[in-house]
């Protein structure tokens, strides 16, 4: 029977509720850069006397610290901004004039300095004293008062002058959040060891330890090659208003606001340029750190007479960097108004603990899909899949990216690159109609050091993220490598394994948030991460990413009416030339930054008291599920469509219930049974205890 896109009659639904309480270490905050700011960094080493000793590994500490920073430096990126500041190379005793002051700016902080860092490396030589606490002033003064900024401290010992390199640490704090100080302790202990975290610490850094010179060239790597790839934030700014009246208008496009701390919502009006489109809208923030455990936003599409469409609860995943993301669909079969309405109100939430979000930078990006005629020619939604063999190929090496902005566009193959502790890697991979992605991590075995550092076991998250911004793995998925998205991987290596489910219109009717997010073609995004512990020395882990892309591409494209085409939010650079101008009236000339005029449309808010999500940060710790109970609606269809088992509460069309937990905030699998929190349910597995 042909059906018609129209506004069928309510699905029937089962929803378990959960609540996660989670106790867990997240990493140190760091603020996103301006686009286009690919910030400063200013090595500061230890030229003091211990510099001499040795390294443990059949050479000087300085001889391993050259080694260690000429690889460094070679993998440096030609735009990035470097300097290097030596401090303890020219007062031999504490008791002479200068010992304490005893830093120099070898090298000012500038691009295309490569042979003027590496002959410097070849003249440092051990000497003096460990004046760090002033270095390490001078060092915030080379990188001056604005931008992305970092210090990389390496030191073989404790501080022999005044100040307190800890209180000095505090102090460059207050110069802003986007200033860090990273720290490497090479063969430290004791109170050396307690001083250079509380540097780090203070100074809102990552400390590592190196017992060697592998051990001090992968610190070195960590906190500075990586330094030039922090994750970023994209898109046109925008504010967005404190209430529906006045809110900025946005066409689909690729935007960025920031949270303010405020518990107020801010508002957005989207314009459907398109009758009986589809909008979706992707909200995206880096998790933060500090404060509760337990974060809280939402994501929400209303008409503007305040009929729900369509929400969200951005889900935490991936490391101690992870990423906070969920898309809203205007996409409803129970309220017509949601089709057919010009403007559309998204509402973003940071939620109670609003503090947590303060001044935290989001993606906003709407995309806007065409309505179809009939789906009768096209395929229902897909099923769950089942896992096809990947033995890959000969790997390429392959830059990571940090985030959305610069992850790598990867080809079905093989890819190998380096992974640390803690740091979260973004990849895209562009998929047709009809097709699925799989992705598969490959850790081999490792051994020396590596396998010292690396403990008991790891956790692995491998996670998919649809072009919007949604989590779309296929929880059910048959015959992949490995349960679930996380993995607890051991010194022995692993392989693991993730796919989506094929790409079909009509998953947009699917019982979740994660089916309904393959409903569309486009570039998706592999994340991966390994947790890291506390205490962590700096090593890296080897990893081979295998890409693949199963079905026929074109497969189930539909026909979308008048020959329209979509627009996806990232594609579009908006102007103000480009707002539509059969607007209602403008009470005020002003404009927003993305060139939407703002308006008053006379209309109610949609702040009616959402429910709010839970967001559970990944990480090392203990998680206690409670299951609550089930809710049923009470609206039916002819044959419904049954939820499948284990699964949260779809997120996107129907009416939120009261204050359910969001349905994907669940505990990061590996401290859970990983598909549902159903110890019944087949394929569940104890997971290592913690």
């Amino acid at each position: 029977m042909t059906r018609t896109q129209g506004y069928r009659r309510p699905a029937a639904l089962a929803l378990i509720a959960a609540v996660v309480l989670a106790t867990l270490s997240i990493g140190t905050a760091q603020a996103d850069p301006e686009p286009g700011d690919t910030g400063k960094l200013v090595l500061v080493l230890d030229s003091s006397g211990s510099m001499k000793e040795p390294a443990g590994d059949g050479q000087t500490k300085i001889t391993a610290a050259r080694t260690a920073l000429t690889k460094v430096v070679a993998k440096l990126p030609e735009n990035a901004q470097v300097g290097l500041r030596v401090y303890g190379a020219t007062v031999f005793k504490q008791g002479q004039p200068g010992a304490c002051t005893d830093t120099q700016l070898t090298v000012p902080i500038a691009t295309g300095n490569r042979p003027q860092l590496l002959s410097a490396i070849t003249k440092y030589k051990p000497y003096g004293e460990t004046p760090i606490g002033y270095a390490l002033q001078q060092a915030a003064k080379d990188l001056g008062p604005s931008g992305q900024r970092t210090i990389v401290l390496v030191s073989d010992g404790e501080a022999t002058c005044q100040p307190d390199p800890c209180v000095v640490a505090q102090s460059i704090a207050k110069q802003g959040i986007d200033l860090k100080i990273d720290v490497v302790g090479f063969r430290v202990g004791g109170k050396a060891r307690s001083q250079l975290q509380c540097v780090a610490r203070e100074g809102r850094g990552d400390y590592y330890d190196a017992d060697s010179t592998i051990d001090l060239e992968a610190g070195l790597d960590r906190l500075s090659t990586r330094a030039f790839r922090p994750f970023r934030i994209s898109g046109t700014p925008v504010v967005g208003g404190p209430q529906q009246e006045g809110a900025p208008v946005l066409a689909p496009g690729h935007y960025s606001d920031k949270f303010t701390g405020s518990p107020t919502a801010k508002y957005y009006l989207i314009k459907r340029t398109i009758a009986g489109s589809t909008l979706r809208a992707g909200v995206s923030f880096r998790r933060p750190a500090g404060g509760s455990l337990v974060i809280q936003s939402e994501a929400k599409l209303n008409t503007i007479e305040g009929k729900n469409c369509g929400w969200s609860y951005p889900r935490a995943f991936g490391s101690d960097e992870g990423l906070a993301t969920g898309t809203a669909s205007s996409w409803s079969d129970w309220q017509k108004e949601c089709a057919t309405g010009d403007l559309i109100i998204l509402t973003v939430f940071p939620g109670k603990d609003n503090d947590q979000l303060k001044n935290v930078p989001y993606e906003l990006r709407i995309d806007e899909e065409p309505p179809v005629d009939s789906t009768a020619n096209l395929p229902d939604g897909a099923g769950d899949p089942t896992w096809v063999s990947m033995p890959g190929s000969t790997p390429r090496d392959i830059v990571p990216g940090s985030s959305f902005a610069d992850a790598p566009l990867l080809e079905a193959g093989s890819y190998k690159t380096t992974l640390m502790p803690g740091e979260l890697q973004l990849y895209r991979v562009k998929a047709d109609w009809g097709q699925r992605i799989q992705t598969q991590v490959t850790v081999p075995q490792v051994g020396g050091a590596t396998a010292k550092a690396w403990g008991l076991y790891r956790y692995l998250d491998l996670n998919l993220i649809s072009p919007v911004g949604e989590e779309v793995y296929a929880v059910f998925a048959k015959g992949t490598p490995g349960t679930g998205k996380r993995a607890a991987v051991s010194k022995q290596g692993t392989v693991h394994g993730i796919t989506t489910k094929e790409i079909r219109y009509q998953n947009r009717d699917g019982a979740n948030n994660q089916d309904k997010g393959t409903s569309t073609p486009g570039e998706y995004y592999v994340a991966v991460s390994v947790s890291r512990n506390k205490d962590d020395k700096a090593f890296t882990i080897p990893l081979t990413l295998t890409i693949g892309l199963q079905g026929t591409a074109g497969t189930g494209k539909p026909e979308y009416t008048d020959g329209a085409t979509p627009v996806a939010g990232t594609s579009v650079t908006p102007s103000p030339t480009s707002t539509p101008t059969d607007e209602p009236s403008q009470p005020s000339g002003e404009k927003t930054e993305a060139g939407g005029p703002v308006q008053d449309n006379g209309g109610t808010t949609s702040d009616d008291g959402a429910p709010v999500g839970l967001i559970a940060g990944l990480g090392g710790g203990a998680l206690l599920l409670i299951l609550l109970g089930a809710w049923a609606v009470l609206r039916l269809r002819a044959k419904p469509a049954l939820p499948q088992p284990g699964n949260y509460p779809p997120q996107g069309n129907y009416p939120p219930p009261g204050n359910y937990p969001p349905q994907g905030n669940h505990p990061p699998q590996g401290n859970h049974p990983p598909q549902g929190n159903n110890p019944q349910q087949p394929g569940w597995q104890q997971p290592p205890n913690q």
